[in-house]
């Protein structure tokens, strides 16, 4: 069974959360959501609260990680190094690093991602042009890095999850969302 780690930082985007969460859990990957609060519980940028599967831990046993942006989320994850360095852990290891709207700017600014090819939110483009290649689509894909634009692509971001890791799923999936 696959597995990806989501980063939970205060403030992030409820919908680029949730959306690939709930597709990737859908395609039977085992999703583990990590708080990389103090408590299990983070609070989304729209203030809803959402508690946390475990606290972090510097896990280095999934398939792929995922960070969701969102203002101030996508903050809070570049000021934490801990979240950053079990990232770039898994970019330097070949595994699956996802990130939308504004957490492709935090892994830019760590200068984990020099000269990739990203997407982002336009309102994070200055964090991250003098570091990466932005390319204007709504997702990219560039090896194991795979960035979305913003909320309006979290959907879509599920997918490009499950078609790098299990596309046999996608069609299941879609039928059972009832997308053609």
């Amino acid at each position: 069974m696959k597995k990806v780690y989501v980063l939970l930082a205060e403030g992030f985007e409820i919908l680029e959360a949730m959306a690939p969460i709930d597709i990737m859990r859908r395609a039977g990957i085992k999703v583990v959501t990590l708080s990389i609060n103090k408590t299990l519980e983070v609070n989304s940028a729209q203030d809803v609260m959402v508690k946390a599967d475990e606290l972090f831990k510097d896990y280095k046993d999934a398939d792929g990680i995922f960070l969701p942006g969102g203002y101030s989320g996508y903050e809070n994850l570049y000021k934490s190094d801990a979240a950053m360095n079990l990232t770039k852990y898994y970019l330097d290891n070949n595994k699956l690093v996802a990130a939308i709207c504004g957490a492709p700017s935090s892994l830019a600014r760590r200068r984990m991602i020099d000269n990739r090819n990203i997407t982002l939110h336009f309102g994070c483009y200055n964090l991250a042009k003098e570091f990466c290649n932005i390319i204007d689509k709504p997702i990219v894909l560039d090896k194991n890095l795979l960035t979305a634009s913003g909320s309006g692509y979290s959907q879509e971001l599920g997918f490009e999850i499950l078609k790098y890791l299990t596309p046999e799923k996608i069609s299941e999936v879609k039928k059972g969302m009832t997308l053609k």
